[in-house]
């Protein structure tokens, strides 16, 4: 793995490559998967290019394969895992293989017709079976008097009761969601003069054409006269509904019965040995199927990737190759040629150019979740300093100070030691699952956030919201046991004796505390300042090193240090401030001007600061307002040195810049005036000496309204991003607020406070129903709230300060990511081609 801290140094070439060995050359390149190639007609479509025809055969055979898979996935069998890598072969070779995928498309659409055929037989006459069991046991022994047992239309019988008018029943089945509807429109439609009886259980068939199951329940309907019988019949047609003949003679029902049981008996077979067949078939092309998917692939990719090259008399193509892989791809060329015999080389030249390059930052399992956090604000610029590298560090801390809770971080560290435990497993199960994909991505940045919860719930003394005590408390209870036993609250003063100091994060006493959130907001709202303050001076302090980097030495005089200085002068003076407080007051203290009662509030003291106005003492028997002397005069002159930077921050970089783009313009158009009098005709060369005429010739007023933007936007933002790192304070107390409800309101509440056996049978569900609440609240929607909060401080706040973000990705053609990624659609130039030639 290469160094994160910059994106890799990239060289342009031209790659020369033989008709006879290109297409061996760039299957070595997909399988390097080190190198970029360039679009030389991006303005053709793939119809329009020189390799369609063969781009256009392998996605023929590979939608086969899809749907060969698509049927696997029916009958559920998974392709096997291939022993051998697949190798990309060339259309000619392949010939066979394409024969082959062709037959097996035949074969699947002869087996999906005669298979739906023998379905559609098989359960008409499970439909006619059902209704003939529903109807025999109603029917009982009665027999049909008409001679014509049947009447004129199918699914009609005639019954003639009596010397009155003439019964016809229809039979049949109707899906079961359909019923009630149907039974409505019957009676709506012949007015209630009908006799309709339904089956009691109904039952599961399939659909021949879409596979799917369906209900479906047995009916009878009993009308008179043949106009009843007619609407009967369109309401059938209209809700699809298949009707059966009645036997009229319960000897011919009981024989028909017997008759079709048999026939569904051997339709059963002929369906159990097709399907037999059609799984042996599949299961045979399961064993090979990644290999072949895998060629077919590989194959179709190097003629898309051979469709960007030039063609004359050679392949000619221009990429972008990372300086650490270039002997690694001219070694490959040399290989190549020699295996093939080839009697002139393939070789490679470096390219000079003003492109800008691709940022490609080499990265493995451990770093590429962080990496992917960066990239989703934006692609580096090219060499520019990576935030990847530092997130490593920042963004579990950052999260951990939101999430704090030993507990809850120790559940998140075993989630993502469980991931990263099966990694190999869960990578070689290629899931499509998009919401497991990213949670499995970022497995290690689970881990992490996990581990690093676990540090701050321990220096928050904070286990399930309950403290645990590792050394005696600092305090002293004086107290006797009565007056224990009758007060309620009682007051410790810390001007008493005390013991030392609770050296392992905070006291556990504080958790007994009245005035617990008043102490853990003081506390905790300080160290998100202290921290959120030093985060965006590391920020600032990176842009040091880009502006070094990139020879732009003006800005480190000009942007860099005005920035640092206004930063530094202004707000982290407020951290100094919290540490002189925390030093020099104490409760114990013989001076009364460094008690307590007499130490200045912090937030005042900034305040009277920037408005340059006097502080009164904390109380009225205080003396001094200030923790120091001369504090006032040192403060107005860290006010007086912050608000002269913003001018220099303002007008440096326009200024300094305009200077030197007369003296640039200046040459520039010496130049281009000496190219016109030498008479030389290169458009190229006299459209470049142009460029760089324009390129200096921006107004003022310009980079005025561009640096004052970017004057005002640091300015404002370096208030608002100081409150923003107040977020860490926040979500860490409605974190330790909320585990604290849940702990008192349910589990302590419901179950621990009940004693004896009844506490200890209510004591299972209500720990189930608190280990779900936590599960669900406290550890997935607050931890994802405290990702997303951690996201944005790193985003706006950190990489604001140094990231610039104007970069695009280096996307090599490479196999392995080939191969990782969903099979592609059929490509659109490829729908013209319905008629293949014959090679």
């Amino acid at each position: 793995m290469g160094c994160m801290l910059r994106s890799d140094k990239m060289t342009k070439c031209v790659m020369y490559l033989q008709p006879e060995t290109a297409f061996e050359v760039l299957s070595g390149v997909g399988e390097l998967g080190c190198v970029q190639f360039i679009d030389l007609y991006p303005e053709l479509q793939l119809f329009q290019r020189r390799f369609v025809m063969e781009v256009c055969r392998y996605s023929e055979m590979e939608r086969k394969l899809i749907n060969v898979k698509k049927e696997m996935e029916a009958f559920e069998i998974e392709p096997f895992e291939q022993d051998y890598p697949s190798r990309a072969q060339p259309l000619a070779d392949l010939e066979d293989f394409e024969n082959t995928v062709q037959k097996w498309e035949v074969d699947m659409q002869e087996m999906n017709t005669n298979e739906t055929n023998i379905m559609k037989g098989y359960y008409e006459l499970f439909e006619f079976h059902y209704v003939l069991t529903y109807i025999g046991p109603i029917l009982g022994e009665v027999e049909l008097k008409k001679e014509d047992l049947f009447a004129k239309k199918k699914g009609m019988a005639d019954l003639t009761i009596g010397s009155g008018g003439r019964l016809i029943v229809t039979t049949g089945v109707v899906r079961r969601i359909r019923s009630l509807a149907f039974e409505t429109m019957l009676w709506r439609v012949c007015r209630g003069i009908i006799y309709y009886r339904q089956a009691e259980h109904d039952k599961i068939m399939m659909d021949p054409q879409s596979r799917t199951e369906v209900r479906k329940v047995a009916f009878m309907v009993v009308c008179q006269g043949e106009q009843l019988a007619q609407r009967i019949q369109k309401v059938c047609a209209g809700f699809q509904v298949n009707t059966f003949p009645c036997p009229s003679i319960a000897k011919d029902r009981r024989d028909l019965e017997y008759m079709l049981d048999r026939r569904l008996a051997d339709l059963e077979q002929v369906l159990e040995k097709t399907k037999y067949i059609r799984c042996r078939f599949l299961r045979d092309v399961a064993r090979n199927y990644r290999v072949w998917m895998g060629t077919v692939r590989k194959s179709k990719a190097i003629y898309h990737v051979m469709n960007m090259f030039q063609y004359e008399k050679c392949l000619i193509g221009e990429c972008w190759i990372p300086d650490d892989d270039l002997k690694h791809v001219e070694k490959l060329l040399e290989d190549v040629t020699e295996q093939m015999e080839s009697n002139v080389p393939s070789f490679l030249s470096k390219v000079k150019t003003d492109d800008k390059p691709p940022t490609y930052h080499r990265t493995n399992n451990f770093t590429r979740g962080f990496q992917n956090l960066i990239n989703a604000y934006g692609d580096s610029t090219y060499r520019e300093l990576n935030p990847g590298l530092y997130t490593l560090i920042t963004f579990p801390f950052l999260f951990a100070m939101m999430f704090g809770d030993l507990g809850h971080g120790f559940i998140l560290m075993l989630f993502g030691a469980w991931m990263v435990k099966n990694e190999a497993y869960f990578l070689a199960q290629r899931a499509t699952n998009e919401i497991w994909n990213i949670l499995f991505g970022g497995r290690y940045v689970i881990l992490l956030m996990g581990l690093f919860s676990i540090f701050t719930g321990f220096c928050y003394n904070d286990l399930f919201s309950r403290a645990f005590s590792i050394q005696r408390s600092y305090w002293i209870n004086y107290f006797s046991v009565d007056e224990l036993a009758t007060d309620e609250n009682f007051e410790l003063d810390p001007t008493l004796d005390t013991r030392k100091p609770y050296m392992y994060g905070e006291d556990p006493v504080w958790r007994l505390a009245k005035n617990k959130i008043m102490f853990e907001n003081s506390f905790k709202m300080k160290i998100s300042i202290i921290v959120g303050i030093i985060h965006m001076m590391f920020g600032i302090s990176l842009s040091f090193f880009n502006y070094k980097y990139f020879g732009r030495y003006y800005s480190i005089f000009l942007q860099f240090i005005p920035e640092l200085t206004f930063l530094t002068l202004m707000f982290f003076w407020l951290v100094v401030m919290i540490f002189i407080k925390w030093f020099l007051y104490s409760p114990k203290s013989e001076d009364p001007e460094r008690g307590t009662a007499c130490a200045p509030q912090i937030l005042i003291l900034f305040i009277d600061m920037v408005l340059m106005s006097e502080t009164k003492p904390a109380n009225d028997g205080c003396k001094v307002a200030y923790m120091f002397e001369k504090q006032r005069l040192l403060q107005m002159s860290l006010v007086f040195v912050s608000v002269a930077s913003v001018p220099i921050l303002l007008f440096g970089t326009p200024v300094y810049k305009m200077v030197q783009n007369k003296k640039e313009r200046k040459k520039a158009m010496l130049r281009l005036r000496n190219f016109k009098k030498t008479g030389e005709i290169n458009p190229a060369l006299e459209i470049k000496l142009a460029k760089e005429v324009d390129q200096f010739s921006v107004p003022m007023a310009e980079l005025m309204i561009h640096q004052g933007v970017h004057t005002i936007e640091f300015v404002l933002s370096t208030i608002s991003h100081t409150a923003s790192y107040l977020r860490l304070w926040a979500l860490s107390l409605a974190h330790s607020q909320l585990s604290e409800m849940l702990w008192n309101m349910i589990l302590s509440k419901l179950s621990l406070k009940v004693h004896g056996l009844q506490g200890a049978f209510r004591l299972i569900p209500i720990f189930a129903l608190w280990a779900f609440f936590t599960l669900s609240i406290l550890v997935v929607m607050e931890g994802l709230s405290a990702f997303l909060h951690c996201l944005r401080l790193h985003w706006v706040e950190f990489m604001s300060k140094f990231y610039e973000g104007n970069g695009y990705p280096f996307k090599p053609f490479s196999f392995k990511q080939l191969l990782a990624g969903e099979p592609s659609k059929t490509d659109a130039g490829c729908k013209k081609f319905d008629i293949w030639p014959l090679f």
